[in-house]
């Protein structure tokens, strides 16, 4: 199976990689939300707010323990095994794995030395202090996890991905239920983190036995020289934009953990769960860095286009869609103690057609060698993030705590379409990538006509379980039939979808 990807089309390498991709990205986002609407509803407000407070932090944590280094080890490890160097392919990840272990150490050390001090004097809520402790089992098996699972992305051997996402969500939910129902209020959201853990270190035995299998000589074998400078090159200005970035991503949680009560934070936070679930199924960033790697120019546009151009597809029509269905959306997944959710999930909804285009440019940057560019961009997001978020959640917190949680709504909203914005611009003139905007109109048009008939769907009938999946249906089958029509659809789309079945994964 070891062709020169230079010599395959980028489609079919996109759609014969990304198949189970996409189911294991499909159970990992499914899995999270069930997980988050039973947590959330066997929680209630307060306690899943110190939950997720609690969570943004340990998120910087283990970001922390990254810094670029994931991304890394996928780079040079599939531009290893692309140039046919196994040995060097092994020494990257031995050499980059080192790295990892320190970057552990001392982030649980600090976690350890720093969460009385969070707890009880900056966020005032001493509830968080032991989730912040026991987390650290958390920290370690994750931190390994998702490093180790990297490998499967950078051989693209993704076929047993699926599986062990099936394993990792489910022991993540029973795990967790034991430990909520099982311990005291004080300890229910410190066992969450350890069942976490747990449910980690199952994925990490599994993922080992696998690959190890599959090829030792990825694990065992002489070390073979690298260029190291080049390495921290990357990691260098990697490491910044992955830290900038997880800021970006949960200095609102922390700002707003610090004015407003718990509840308040975990009606917020039920909003932007679900909204980055459903922009993260959309986002393919991950299966593409590899390939971005390993090609050039022309075909680099092309590729970059046609992903663009199917993002689009997607995430505008469930934009337009979620705003008619928000409502009872939140009531169906998070109950009726999480209406004050409704209105922050209005603001963020723009979210779920940025956020994938934001991952497809931090994947080109990435690809490409130009961290630099791409940390500047988002560590410049992250202050305008920052900023906004302090004086829009202080402005409108003089109204009430639910106008401040719509206030760090519109700060992330804002920064994150700057941040699109700025890396657009920069990409056309590094890359000369152009964008053409004919399909976007085509899918806007699309998208019309389909909220015309969820306004008048909504308007005739009063929705249920069965009548609100039987709108989204009919909703997606008006916007596809209309695009049809305006010949939105090419028939390079339809080729794709009768190429979607991987041919022979051997």
């Amino acid at each position: 199976m070891e062709k020169n990807i230079e010599n395959q089309n980028l489609s079919k390498i996109a759609v014969e990689n990304s198949v189970y991709s996409f189911v294991s990205i499909f159970i990992s986002k499914i899995g999270g939300l069930i997980f988050t609407i039973i947590i959330a509803r066997i929680l209630l407000p307060e306690l899943f707010g110190i939950y997720s407070l609690a969570l943004s932090v340990i998120t910087i944590v283990i970001t922390f323990t990254d810094l670029g280094v994931g991304s890394a080890s996928i780079m040079y490890v599939s531009d290893a095994l692309g140039k046919n160097s196994k040995g060097k392919a092994r020494t990257y990840f031995r050499y980059l794995l080192k790295i990892k272990f320190l970057l552990i150490i001392i982030s649980i050390l600090i976690v350890l030395a720093i969460a009385k001090y969070l707890s009880y004097n900056i966020f005032n809520k001493p509830l968080v202090f032991f989730p912040l402790v026991f987390a650290c089992l958390y920290i370690l098996m994750e931190s390994l996890r998702s490093y180790l699972a990297n490998l499967f992305t950078a051989t693209k051997n993704l076929k047993p991905t699926p599986f062990l996402e099936v394993i990792y969500q489910v022991s993540k939910i029973f795990l967790s239920l034991f430990a909520v129902l099982l311990l005291s209020t004080q300890f229910k959201v410190a066992g969450v983190f350890v069942a976490f853990g747990l449910s980690g270190f199952l994925f990490l035995v599994a993922s080992l036995i696998i690959l190890i299998k599959r090829d030792k000589k990825l694990f065992f074998g002489k070390m073979e020289k690298i260029e190291k400078p080049r390495v921290w090159q990357y990691i260098k200005f990697m490491g910044l934009a992955s830290l900038s970035l997880v800021f970006f991503s949960s200095v609102d949680t922390l700002m707003l953990g610090a004015f407003v009560e718990a509840s308040y934070l975990g009606y917020y936070r039920a909003a932007l769960s679900l909204i980055l679930t459903i922009a993260s199924l959309l986002s393919i960033s991950g299966i593409l860095l590899p390939i971005f790697t390993q090609i050039h120019k022309d075909r680099l546009k092309r590729g970059f286009q046609k992903t663009f151009r199917y993002i689009l597809m997607f995430s505008i029509p469930i934009f337009f869609g979620l705003i008619f269905i928000a409502k009872d959306l939140i009531i169906a997944i998070y109950g009726t103690e999480y209406l004050a959710a409704i209105t922050p999930l209005y603001v963020l909804s723009l979210l779920i057609v940025v956020v994938p285009l934001v991952s497809l440019y931090s994947t080109l940057f990435a690809a490409r060698e130009n961290s630099r560019d791409l940390s500047g961009f988002i560590f410049i997001s992250l202050i305008l993030n920052i900023i906004l978020n302090y004086f829009l959640i202080k402005i409108f917190l003089r109204i009430s705590p639910e106008y401040a949680i719509i206030g760090s709504s519109l700060a992330v909203l804002i920064s994150q379409c700057f941040l699109l914005i700025s890396l657009s611009i920069r990409a056309k003139i590094r890359f000369r990538i152009s964008l053409k905007s004919s399909s976007f109109f085509k899918f806007l048009i699309s998208s019309l006509g389909m909220s015309l008939f969820l306004m008048l769907f909504n308007y005739l009938l009063n929705l249920n379980l069965f009548l609100g999946i039987l709108e989204i249906i009919l909703g997606g089958g008006i916007y596809f039939g209309i695009l049809f029509l305006i010949k939105g659809i090419r028939g390079e789309d339809l080729k794709l979808i009768k190429n979607l079945r991987p041919k022979n994964p051997q």
